[in-house]
């Protein structure tokens, strides 16, 4: 590649650029802030489409930080104009290898989760009622009571979702600091990319249509009730929701890898809360409310048999596709975090193991260490059981009387000197 006759720059940029991708690393010095921001822009706007990243600690540095898609300015010596014109500010620079490696996976992967699960769980809510329209003529009759729909994304599975964006860790720090590969799996946007959401969608319209037609089908010509009614509407309504919600929030369980103590409070948490709201909800006849369609419902789904099988059948088939593809993809295609997933669990498994045979095999401190009163009797003694836990002089004390002290019936038994224990009888 030679430079034009004409002495333009564009072919100069091109040489530039050709010379950065067969390079590792280029270090350019000298430079004006201006021709920084240029670098910058002519890596950003190649036809790789890069996501760029730019750091400095200095005035001269803003225009390059601004240019980029990540700007990151180090609060040092001279000044603070980077870090007041970057995204992200650290002290020092050091701090660079886990803000990228540790705090950038987990966000990636917690935001990644966070949308495209509210996108399949909205799908969940939405697409039975669609479906519903076709069996009620087309007139806008609800499928649930206006109560779940206002308080699906509000209070039932608001938290779960929350709090996994905030604390989820799939991998521990000190692997993603101690591997640096394992950001290749979420490398030019991996977790975002139309195949995945594809899938989302697909589960979620596949879920959809399990609560829906699997509750349609299953109580269309059956006696449910012990008196021989099968359910109205409104019991129909609030059998699909329930399978979806637990659904959902099980879906969200079984994606976590990081449990505590605040996991399981918030998921088993939000299971409990809807079925004691759906008691109370339908349990009381509110005063305050014109209708009262719901009363009796839940309690009247809770006391059929077939509902019961039906909630935990639906539940099952509907979680069933998304373990069996966790299953065989990490069997056969796993990735480099599965990978290590895999082998900590194993770790932990064989230390588990280890320290469980040696709490078998070990001898407990009661057999190696003698008691106070484990004297060996002595051939001598005409009764050695009754003298090897008495000594030959024994001092009891009495809150009445002083202590008073009785030699033992047998003599010292051959010991040279008496041992004296002191007891308290309150």
């Amino acid at each position: 590649m030679k430079p034009r006759e004409d002495g333009s720059s564009s072919n100069y940029r091109e040489l530039f650029l050709e010379i950065c991708r067969n390079c590792s690393a280029v270090l350019c010095c000298r430079m004006a802030p201006l021709q920084k921001a240029q670098i910058v822009k002519l890596i950003k706007f190649s036809k790789e489409h890069p996501i760029t990243l730019a750091i400095g600690d200095g005035a001269n540095d803003v225009s390059m930080i601004l240019e980029a898609h990540v700007g990151i300015g180090v609060i040092g010596k001279e000044g603070r104009q980077a870090a007041r014109n970057s995204d992200y500010a650290i002290p020092k620079f050091k701090h660079l290898k886990k803000m990228l490696l540790v705090h950038g996976h987990f966000y990636y992967i917690r935001i990644s989760e966070l949308v495209q699960y509210f996108f399949y769980k909205n799908v969940c809510f939405i697409f039975p009622q669609f479906l519903y329209q076709f069996f009620c003529g087309f007139s806008q009759q609800t499928l649930y009571d206006t109560a779940y729909l206002t308080l699906y994304n509000i209070s039932f599975t608001s938290l779960p979702i929350l709090l996994y964006s905030l604390m989820e860790q799939h991998v521990s720090i000190e692997t993603l600091k101690r591997d640096p590969s394992l950001y290749r799996d979420i490398a030019k946007n991996a977790l975002l990319r139309w195949r995945v959401f594809i899938y989302w969608t697909f589960l979620g319209v596949f879920d959809a249509l399990v609560f829906f037609f699997g509750a349609y089908f299953m109580f269309e010509n059956t006696t449910v009730t012990s008196n021989g009614q099968i359910f109205g509407n409104w019991t129909f309504g609030t059998l699909v929701f329930t399978v979806m919600v637990f659904t959902v929030t099980l879906k969200l369980a079984l994606d976590t890898h990081y449990w505590t103590w605040i996991n399981h409070f918030v998921i088993w948490g939000s299971l409990l809360f809807y079925i004691v709201f759906s008691l109370l909800w339908g349990g009381i006849i509110w005063p305050f409310l014109s209708y009262q369609r719901m009363y009796y419902v839940f309690i009247q789904m809770l006391s059929s048999g077939p509902a019961w099988l039906a909630i935990v059948l639906l539940i099952t088939v509907s979680l069933l596709p998304d373990v069996l593809k966790k299953v065989l993809c990490r069997q056969l295609w796993p990735s480099a975090t599965e990978r290590v997933q895999s082998t900590r669990a194993q770790s932990q498994d064989h230390l588990l193991d280890v320290s469980r045979f040696v709490s078998l095999h070990s001898p407990s401190p009661s057999a190696t260490q003698p008691g106070p009163c484990s004297r060996q009797p002595t051939p001598t003694c005409p009764e050695s059981t009754e003298c090897s836990v008495l000594p030959p002089t024994v001092s009891v004390w009495n809150s009445r009387r002083r202590p008073s002290s009785r030699p033992c019936p047998h003599g010292p038994c051959g010991e040279t000197g008496g041992e004296q224990i002191t007891s308290s009888s309150l």
